[in-house]
C-alpha cells in the first residue's frame, strides 16, 4: 500500500478537495482499493474550531464550580465529587453551558491543585490522565479521533447527488468514523482498568452500558494481543 507522503495520496485529496467526494469514483480513478482511498483523504487534519463559550459563560461556570468546591473542602477526601459529577451538576444546574469537558476537568484540578497548597498539603493534586500508559499512546489516540472527525465532514451530501451515491457516502463516512471513535473508547478503558477504574465507573463516563462496556473493550484487547 502507498505511503501517506507519496503522489498519488496527495492526488486523491486534490481529486477529494475538488468536489469528487465518493470512494468508489476516487478509487477508480486512480486504480487503487477503497481502503486505499480511505486511508488517503483520512489523513488530512480537520481544522480546529475554537470553545463555543463567551467570557460571561465561562465567568458563570467558574462560580458554580468554585460553590461546590468550597462545600466538597469541608468534607472528607472520599466524599468529594468527583470532576465527572461536578460536569453533569453544571449541566443539570446552569442550562446546560457550553463548555467542555475538558475545561471543567482542568479548571477543577487547578482549584484543588491550589487549595491543597493553601493548607500545606504534602501530596499535590496530580494533572496527568494516566501516568503509566505508553508515551506514544495519547497521540494514538488523538489519530484515531482526528481520523474520525474526518470521515464525519464526509456527512456534507451534495443536493444534486443521487440517493444510491448519498448513501454510499454516508455510510461509509459514518461507519468508519465509529469504527474509529469505537477504537478510541476501548484504548481509554483499558488504560481505566489498569488504573483502577471499573467498568462500572466507565460505564457512567460513557452512557455504554456496563456489561456491553467489558465484554466489548476485552474483545478489543483479544484482537490486539492474539
Amino acid at each position: 500500500m502507498a505511503e501517506p507522503g507519496t503522489e498519488l495520496f496527495e492526488a486523491i485529496r486534490r481529486d477529494h478537495r475538488a468536489g469528487d467526494r465518493l470512494p468508489r469514483s476516487l478509487a477508480a480513478r486512480h486504480g487503487v482499493a477503497r481502503a486505499t482511498v480511505k486511508e488517503a483523504i483520512s489523513a488530512v487534519l480537520p481544522l480546529p474550531h475554537p470553545l463555543p463559550a463567551g467570557e460571561e459563560d465561562l465567568g458563570e461556570a467558574r462560580q458554580f464550580l468554585d460553590a461546590r468546591l468550597e462545600e466538597d473542602q469541608a468534607k472528607a477526601p472520599e466524599e468529594r465529587r468527583s470532576a465527572f459529577e461536578l460536569y453533569e451538576e453544571l449541566n443539570r444546574r446552569a442550562d446546560g453551558l457550553p463548555v467542555s469537558y475538558r475545561w471543567v476537568w482542568e479548571y477543577i484540578t487547578d482549584r484543588r491543585s491550589q487549595q491543597l497548597a493553601d493548607i500545606g498539603s504534602p501530596e499535590p493534586h496530580e494533572r496527568t490522565w494516566a501516568g503509566n500508559v505508553p508515551s506514544d499512546m495519547p497521540e494514538f489516540v488523538t489519530d484515531l479521533i482526528t481520523c474520525a472527525v474526518r470521515h464525519l465532514t464526509e456527512l456534507k451530501i451534495e443536493g444534486t447527488l443521487p440517493a444510491a451515491d448519498g448513501v454510499e457516502l454516508g455510510m461509509v463516512s459514518l461507519g468508519t468514523a465509529r469504527a474509529r471513535i469505537n477504537q478510541a473508547l476501548w484504548e481509554f478503558a483499558l488504560v481505566g482498568r489498569g488504573s483502577g477504574l471499573s467498568y462500572a465507573q466507565m460505564s457512567a463516563f460513557t452512557g455504554i452500558p456496563e456489561d456491553d462496556l467489558a465484554r466489548q473493550a476485552e474483545d478489543y484487547h483479544r484482537l490486539m494481543t492474539c
